[in-house]
């Protein structure tokens, strides 16, 4: 039945040009109208003190009555409007109640709105604000920190947390429930000069009126460059009052870690390894040998022989 009929594919994409920009002008049109409109703009307090927390804002929200043309009613729908005012600029009616003024802050209130609109009305005058003191205290910080060194490297020092511990404030009964706070878990390897990095705080887990000072801290740690020796020991027998304990052999040997530039003032004298005739048995003729003392400068240190052979002589 339309086998006769022919589509001019130029015609045709005319008509389709001309139909969208005629759509597109009513609609710029349309969006060129004034309208009236109302907004609902939130209040926020912002840069409160550490020791004061928000309990109440009544109403929370600003009613706006506004006149303004299609494309600012656009804006503002895809960007709620919220109001922020600074602590500061409350004016404290009583110990704990604070009021913002809109009448005495109508230019503020109307740069919480996008676009070129004209104010009818807003309501309420005046916004209540209810702000109480809160408890506060301190916290260690405990880092979840793993550090493996390359060969021949190892840690100078303890490892370091700046700060080492923070303050939390809130409500009594959250603050309470908190003893400690952790950071991330972080691992570094294959390390062989000083460590220093920020660390997250893990923060979660805590109640949302709990407040903290810090959200994160700096790690330092101290590398330094090692060297393994071994040195010879004579072994200290305790409580051998009579001197009749004899032992084989008499030095014990121990394997030591030291800086590079501290492993020639290490000695023999540095270490005093013992061995306690109190713990000896009759069913064993050995006794367990300890380091007893070691010199500051050295990391690690342990023994070849952990025990050493006696005899009581009559």
């Amino acid at each position: 039945m339309f086998k006769g009929i022919k589509i001019n594919s130029v015609s045709a994409r005319e008509f389709i040009f001309f139909l969208l920009l005629t759509t597109v002008v009513a609609a710029l049109i349309k969006m060129s109208k004034s309208y009236n409109t109302v907004y609902d703009v939130a209040l926020e307090i912002t840069e409160v003190p550490l020791d004061r927390t928000v309990q109440t804002i009544n109403p929370s929200q600003i009613e706006i009555n506004a006149q303004g043309s299609g494309f600012s009613l656009v804006s503002n729908a895809l960007d709620a409007p919220i109001l922020k005012v600074p602590f500061v600029e409350l004016n404290r009616v009583a110990d704990k109640t604070f009021e913002y003024s809109i009448t005495d802050n109508v230019v503020k209130v109307r740069n919480s709105i996008n676009g070129d609109l004209t104010i009818l009305s807003m309501t309420p005058s005046k916004i209540a604000i209810e702000i109480d003191s809160v408890s506060s205290k301190k916290i260690p910080v405990q880092p979840k920190v793993s550090l493996s060194y390359s060969t021949g490297f190892g840690s100078k020092g303890e490892l370091e947390v700046e700060p080492d511990s923070i303050t939390i404030v809130g409500p009594s009964f959250a603050l309470n429930e908190i003893e400690f706070i952790e950071t991330v878990s972080k691992k570094i390897t294959e390390i062989n000069s000083a460590v220093s990095s920020e660390v997250d705080l893990v923060t979660n887990e805590i109640d949302g009126d709990v407040k903290l000072s810090s959200s994160k801290v700096q790690i330092t740690q101290n590398v330094a460059k090692f060297t393994e020796g071994k040195i010879q020991v004579p072994i200290t027998i305790l409580n051998d009052t009579d001197g009749r304990v004899k032992i084989l052999p008499k030095t014990a040997e121990i394997i030591y870690k030291v800086e590079l530039e501290d492993f020639d003032s290490i000695s023999s004298s540095d270490f005093v390894v013992t061995c306690n005739y109190s713990e000896a048995s009759e069913s064993n003729s050995y006794l367990p040998l300890t380091i007893s003392r070691q010199p500051e400068k050295v990391n690690s240190a342990r023994l070849i022989n952990k025990q050493v052979k006696f005899i009581v002589v009559n």
